[in-house]
């Protein structure tokens, strides 16, 4: 593939917004942004985490990006999605793959599942960009990707257009694995691509449909993670 390094200047990648620290270490958002950790708000969870992932499936591993869903980042991802830029996917996922896992976590990782669209989507698209932005990453890390094995058995609405509840509903029970396709991920740790995680409802709703198909555990990556927004205090 062409080098697409002409369509972002380094001017504006540097711009683009990293996650801060401290993060929280499962679902890595910055802790700054989260607000207050689980302990904070008195939830009883076995788990480490924070108010955000609290909720989690369990078998919901962990979950990084390498940016925060703004300004520069923000432009990147709506380029690709609803701009046509499909090039941008490649340096995308070259930023994606420069993110690394705790070590048990990225030795368990055995294949890549990028989040499917339906088929009207598609077609309106052209181009699946989490599977792009997959594309990149198992180019570059060596793991496997397995498009396909993941598919979405219904056209939803889009996410970014719902409130949280709203989020949950809209792809409750929407994805599938063929049963054909279930040898690819029996007992597997997979590491689930798309562009952006914001309620987590999408992943969860994949992540149900992978375990209940024979995955061992799911773990996520996107290249931004949009921020939660906390109420201003009054002064």
């Amino acid at each position: 593939m062409a080098s697409v390094e002409w369509r972002v200047c380094g001017l504006c990648w540097a711009r683009a917004r990293a996650q801060r620290h401290p993060r929280c270490d499962r679902c890595g958002i910055a802790l700054y942004d989260s607000g207050i950790s689980i302990q904070e708000k008195g939830i009883e969870r076995p788990t480490s985490g924070c108010i955000e992932c609290a909720d989690w499936l369990p078998y919901l591993r962990v979950a990084r990006a390498p940016y925060t869903m703004s300004g520069t980042a923000a432009a990147m991802v709506h380029a690709l999605k609803y701009g046509g830029w499909a090039d941008l996917a490649d340096e995308m996922g070259a930023r994606m793959a420069e993110v690394h896992f705790a070590p048990a976590v990225e030795a368990e990782i055995g294949a890549l599942v990028p989040v499917p669209l339906s088929p009207a989507r598609l077609r309106e698209r052209g181009f699946n960009q989490a599977e792009l932005l997959g594309r990149a990453v198992a180019r570059r890390r060596g793991w496997p990707l397995i498009p396909g094995v993941l598919v979405r058995g219904r056209h939803t609405r889009r996410q970014a257009r719902l409130a949280p509840r709203a989020r949950a509903d809209n792809v409750a029970g929407a994805f599938g694995v063929l049963l054909a396709n279930r040898a690819q991920i029996e007992d597997a740790h997979l590491l689930l691509v798309d562009d952006v995680l914001t309620t987590a409802a999408t992943a969860q709703a994949c992540v149900r449909a992978l375990c209940g198909a024979g995955a061992r555990a799911v773990s996520v990556l996107t290249f931004a993670r949009a921020r939660r927004e906390l109420p201003r205090k009054c002064l």
